[in-house]
């Protein structure tokens, strides 16, 4: 691999213009360039994703006179992350459209879940209801005392029974 044009030989032609302004910024003008992501092709034709940081390499007496370039190899990292923001992706669609209301609060008791089921039972609209108390805004005050204890031992962890 020594002596070839990286980007004409390892850089798809394009993704070829984005790598060339990250390398030619820091050949050309000192600026070193951090976190830039970019596909390189391998021998066998496969393609790897690169997080790049490209700094000027220069002389003794500070002139320019190449380029250091340090990648790591996220590939399998993308693929898992793309991966967990499908699974993510897919039970955020099941919680919102089962046929039983479902919500979630955060430690505050704040609404962070409101599904379709629980907005049609309830009146109350997801972005109507989104980042307010659950207990104070939207249940009735003859329940709130065993709403916010029930809520208060699930937020410590304990298993509670149907409610």
């Amino acid at each position: 691999t020594y002596g070839k044009l990286l980007l004409v030989n390892f850089v798809p032609e394009g993704e070829r213009s984005a790598v060339e302004r990250v390398l030619s910024a820091a050949l050309e003008n000192g600026v070193d360039s951090s976190n830039f992501e970019f596909p390189l092709c391998t021998r066998d034709g496969q393609r790897r994703e690169i997080l790049l940081n490209a700094t000027a390499r220069r002389s003794g007496t500070g002139t320019i006179t190449g380029v250091i370039g340090v990648g790591q190899d996220t590939t399998e990292l993308n693929m898992q992350r793309r991966n967990a923001e499908r699974i993510a992706d897919d039970l955020s669609r099941f919680i919102n459209t089962a046929n039983a209301p479902i919500f979630g609060v955060d430690k505050q008791s704040r609404v962070t879940v409101w599904n379709q089921k629980v907005a049609e039972l309830s009146g109350y609209p997801h972005e109507a209801v989104i980042g307010q108390p659950l207990v104070q805004n939207f249940i009735s005050e003859e329940y709130r005392n065993g709403v916010a204890f029930v809520l208060l031992r699930a937020l410590g962890g304990e298993t509670m029974p149907s409610f």
